[in-house]
């Protein structure tokens, strides 16, 4: 007798296949970060190396949608802190926005992907059939799109940070690509007691928050931002799921997602009006 799908036919029956369990969209995460060592800045504020550094790390291709790279430089010199005399040693320093000392979301994601890499290749490995881990973050893990602006704060609830603790001042001594000494001066801005706040959104389950605790163990030792080979940069770390949105979220608990995002201080910083001050 022929068998169909779930159904009897004759004396043949067959089972139908196991309901799979439904996969969010967007799974959400709130992330916090709390600095063990110094913050620090990692921007050029002359406006010659804003150029040369921006260039050296634009993407072969634009993405689609993606600014140019005049718009980018114009949107850095715009952060950068103006009204300081010229200068003979140019500075890294901490962008801002409303005078507030900030980190683009970018930069997180940035931080992610490369960890992903070392991460999956020393301590994952390959399995036969499966995406490498670091292809996973790659592909399925955001930065909220909320948040482009990630506001620097103090911990323990400190607020807002608005001037940086100050700055350190460190001789360079290199080799040129002729083999002739080179020897100069980096000064670069810091913050002590340093904490960031965002959210990040995976794709599914791409990447389970086992793994996103993984990752960050690795990350928050490794380092963000400026000075990691000296040790700075380094974090301790707290994941929070807060929503999931499936295709078919009813709009009451979409809301509900939307709302705890927005609760975040990184969303409200970013509903302030646009424009940058300097």
């Amino acid at each position: 007798m022929p068998k169909t799908n779930g159904k009897t036919s004759g004396n043949a029956t067959t089972k139908e296949a196991p309901e799979q369990k439904k996969k969010p969209l967007w799974v959400f995460y709130k992330v916090t970060w709390n600095f063990l060592t110094s913050l620090c800045g990692q921007t050029p504020s002359d406006p010659d190396i804003v150029k040369k550094w921006l260039a050296a790390r634009q993407p072969k291709v634009k993405p689609p949608g993606g600014k140019s790279m005049e718009e980018v430089q114009a949107e850095v010199f715009d952060t950068l802190l103006q009204g300081e005399e010229e200068q003979e040693i140019s500075k890294l320093i901490f962008q801002r926005r409303d005078d507030v000392i900030c980190m683009r979301a970018s930069t997180i994601r940035s931080h992610l992907k490369d960890c992903a890499r070392q991460v999956s290749q020393l301590y994952y490995g390959r399995v036969q059939g499966e995406k490498a881990f670091s292809t996973k973050v790659i592909n399925g893990v955001y930065p909220d799109e909320r948040m482009y602006w990630i506001p620097i704060m103090r911990q323990n609830g400190g607020g807002q940070i608005t001037e940086a603790d100050g700055e350190r001042i460190v001789p360079i001594h290199a080799t040129g690509p002729r083999g002739m000494p080179i020897n100069a001066i980096k000064v670069f801005e810091y913050v002590n007691n340093a904490q960031m706040e965002f959210v990040l959104k995976v794709l599914g389950d791409s990447v389970r928050a086992s793994e996103l605790e993984t990752l960050m163990m690795y990350a928050g030792t490794h380092g963000y931002a400026g000075e990691r080979s000296v040790g700075e940069g380094k974090y301790t770390f707290e994941i929070e799921q807060i929503g999931q949105l499936f295709v078919d979220t009813p709009a009451k608990e979409q809301k509900r997602i939307m709302a705890a995002v927005g609760s975040i201080p990184a969303a409200k910083f970013n509903q302030r009006p646009l424009e940058t001050t300097a």
